[in-house]
């Protein structure tokens, strides 16, 4: 076992020194292939078969890849302690292809369908900082909600370039904002 490892939360080798298991870098064996395969034909939890070859659970999985070998391992016992999270998600023919929304027919020509409005932008509220801006003097501010600095922002950089501001949270929570006119 190595010296001098050090952990993550969740209990894992972390650093060079990995793997802690006792095979760690020897080679495989014709007996632990013999049983890598009865395990796979007996559907073993992974983490018995890693536990029991005195390897880690990654390795055990390279190994079945490298031998194409058929067939999965068990679920884990309840209770039992991982050396490694799996971050293989089991797909479904629900998640490989998508459903249109009912009443939607795909690739159909249509007339007559309104376009959006630009990009779901909120023109009036576009338009009320637009006024805001025209009538504010230096020294002067106003509050908008955290949606609207960016815009506010934006709308001075582009349409009132000589403006200067600053904005400022003005609460704990960061709902609300106020701009102030600096120049």
């Amino acid at each position: 076992m190595a010296k001098n490892l050090t952990f993550s939360k969740n209990g894992v080798p972390m650093g060079r020194n990995k793997s802690t298991a006792e095979n760690n870098s020897s080679r495989w064996t014709a007996q632990e292939d013999n049983y890598l395969r009865m395990a796979l034909a007996e559907s073993l939890p992974s983490v018995e078969v890693a536990a029991k070859l005195g390897r880690s659970i990654a390795s055990v999985a390279t190994r079945k890849w490298t031998l194409k070998l058929e067939g999965r391992f068990g679920n884990s016992p309840k209770g039992s302690t991982r050396n490694f999270k799996s971050t293989a998600r089991t797909r479904t023919k629900a998640n490989q292809t998508a459903i249109p929304p009912k009443g939607i027919q795909l690739f159909k020509i249509e007339t007559g369908v309104p376009l959006p409005a630009r990009n779901g932008r909120n023109e009036e509220a576009r338009s009320q900082v637009r006024n805001i801006f025209n009538q504010i003097q230096v020294g002067q501010s106003f509050v908008v909600p955290k949606n609207m600095v960016h815009v506010a922002q934006y709308i001075v950089s582009k349409e009132f370039q000589a403006y200067k501001i600053r904005t400022s949270a003005t609460s704990a929570e960061k709902k609300f904002f106020r701009i102030y006119r600096v120049a």
